[in-house]
C-alpha cells in the first residue's frame, strides 16, 4: 500500500511539473502579433480609451435643460387688531402668499449649439486616442526590434562561441599529440572565455529587452521572438504618394483638422452666448384669500456684458489651431521625405553587404583548413574568426537599421494599425 502511494505521488507529481514545464514555454511573436496584442492590452492605451467614455458624458450634460425654480414668497400678518372679524392668526385671510415657477429660455439655440460643441469635442477625444495609439505602436515596433536584433546577436555570438569550442577539443588532442604548442591551446582558450563571457552578456540583454516588450504588450506571459518575421517588406511609389497617403491617414493630421472643427463651434456657441439670456414663468399669489395670477419674465440689458472676452479668445484659439494644422502638414511632408531617403539609403547597405558576406565566409573557411593542415598559424585562425565575427555584427547592425527605416516608413505614413491585420 505504500509502494502504490508513492507512485501515485510520484505521478501526480510528474504531472504538476509538465503542466509547470508547458505553461512556461515561451509565445514567438512576430510583429504583426505584438502590434495586435499592445492595441488591445497596452494598459496606458486602454485608460487613454476611457477618455471616450468621459467626453460622450459632457454630451449628455451639454444636452440637459435647465431645471425650472421654484420660489415661494409669504407675508404674515402680525397684528391682531387689524385682523378681520372672527379670524384668527392662522387663517388665509390674514396672509399673503406668492408662488412663482420660473425657466431660462433657450434663445439662439444656445443649448443645440452646446451639444454640437461636445459632440465636437468626443471626436477629437477619438482622434487623439489614434494619436496615442500610433506613437504606442511606433514605441512597441521598436521595442520588438531590440529584442529581434539582441536574439540575433545571441545566436551569432553562440554560432562563434560553438566554433571556438570546437576548436578547443581539437588542439586539446592536437596538443597532446605534439601538433601544436601550449601557447596555442591557451590563445584559443581565452577567445573563447571571451565569446562566453559575450554570450552571458548578450543572452542577459534579451532578456531585459523582453521584458521592456512585455511592459508595453501588457502581458506576463514568456515571450520569444520570431527571428524570420519578414512582415516589414514595403512595396514604395514615388513620393508624392506617400505624401498624400499620409496626409489622408495620420492621425495627429486628423487630430489637427478636428481641432480646427472644434474651434470654429467654440466660437459659433461664444457668439451665440452674447444674447441676454431671459427667463419667464408663471405666479399664483393668494392675497388675503383672494386668488391672483399672473406672468413672470426677466431680460438682462446687454449694455455692458456681450460675452466680447469670449468671443475674442474662441477666434484667437480658431487661429491657433489653423496654424497647427498647416503646420502639421509641412511635417507630414518632411518626415516622409526624409524617411523614404533613410530607407533608400539603408536598402542599398543592405543589398552591397552580400558579397562582403560572402568573402568573409570563405576567408574564416580557407583559414580553418590551412590551420589545420599545419599551412598557418593560430594567430591568423583567431584573427580570421574575429573578423567574421565583426563583418556579421556589422551586417546585423545594417540589417537593424534598415527595419527601423522601414518601420519609420510606415509610422510617418500612418499604415501602422495596417500591420496588426
Amino acid at each position: 500500500m505504500a509502494k502504490l502511494r508513492k507512485k501515485e505521488a510520484g505521478f501526480i507529481l510528474s504531472i504538476l511539473l509538465s503542466g509547470s514545464l508547458f505553461a512556461q514555454s515561451p509565445r514567438t511573436l512576430t510583429l504583426p502579433e505584438a502590434i495586435a496584442e499592445a492595441r488591445q492590452h497596452n494598459p496606458v492605451l486602454r485608460a487613454e480609451q476611457l477618455s471616450i467614455q468621459s467626453s460622450l458624458a459632457d454630451v449628455v450634460t451639454a444636452g440637459l435643460r435647465p431645471n425650472p425654480v421654484l420660489n415661494n414668497q409669504t407675508l404674515q400678518l402680525v397684528k391682531p387688531s387689524a385682523f378681520p372679524e372672527n379670524t384668527g392668526a392662522l387663517n388665509n385671510r390674514n396672509r399673503q402668499v406668492w408662488w412663482q415657477l420660473t425657466t431660462p429660455v433657450n434663445v439662439a439655440r444656445k443649448r443645440q449649439k452646446a451639444v454640437a460643441l461636445a459632440e465636437q469635442g468626443v471626436e477629437l477625444t477619438r482622434r487623439n486616442v489614434a494619436e496615442t495609439e500610433r506613437n504606442l505602436l511606433l514605441e512597441v515596433g521598436n521595442q520588438w526590434l531590440d529584442a529581434w536584433s539582441a536574439r540575433l546577436r545571441l545566436d551569432l555570438i553562440l554560432e562563434a562561441r560553438q566554433n571556438i569550442d570546437t576548436l578547443v577539443t581539437i588542439n586539446q588532442v592536437r596538443l597532446r599529440n605534439q601538433v601544436i604548442t601550449k601557447t596555442d591551446l591557451l590563445r584559443t582558450q581565452i577567445l573563447a572565455d571571451q565569446y562566453r563571457l559575450r554570450s552571458q552578456t548578450t543572452r542577459q540583454e534579451y532578456q531585459n529587452q523582453l521584458l521592456l516588450l512585455k511592459r508595453l504588450l501588457g502581458t506576463s506571459d514568456s515571450l520569444d521572438v520570431a527571428v524570420n518575421d519578414t512582415t516589414l517588406a514595403w512595396t514604395t511609389g514615388p513620393a508624392d504618394t506617400l505624401i498624400t497617403r499620409a496626409h489622408l491617414r495620420r492621425a495627429d493630421v486628423r487630430l489637427a483638422e478636428q481641432a480646427m472643427e472644434v474651434a470654429v463651434q467654440n466660437t459659433r456657441l461664444q457668439e451665440a452666448l452674447r444674447a441676454p439670456q431671459p427667463e419667464v414663468g408663471a405666479i399664483y399669489n393668494p392675497q388675503n384669500s383672494v386668488p391672483y395670477v399672473g406672468f413672470y419674465g426677466t431680460l438682462p440689458l446687454p449694455f455692458f456684458n456681450k460675452n466680447q472676452g469670449g468671443i475674442q479668445k474662441a477666434k484667437v484659439q480658431q487661429e491657433q489651431t489653423r496654424q497647427v494644422a498647416d503646420y502639421t502638414r509641412l511635417q507630414v511632408q518632411t518626415e516622409v521625405q526624409t524617411a523614404y531617403r533613410s530607407y533608400l539609403t539603408q536598402r542599398g547597405n543592405i543589398d552591397r553587404y552580400a558579397g562582403i558576406l560572402q568573402q568573409s565566409e570563405q576567408i574564416l573557411t580557407s583559414v580553418r583548413y590551412a590551420y589545420l593542415k599545419g599551412g598557418t598559424t593560430i594567430v591568423d585562425y583567431l584573427e580570421a574568426q574575429r573578423s567574421w565575427l565583426d563583418v556579421q555584427q556589422t551586417y546585423l547592425d545594417a540589417q537593424e537599421a534598415y527595419r527601423r527605416s522601414l518601420l519609420q516608413l510606415w509610422f510617418v505614413t500612418g499604415q501602422m494599425p495596417i500591420l496588426s491585420r
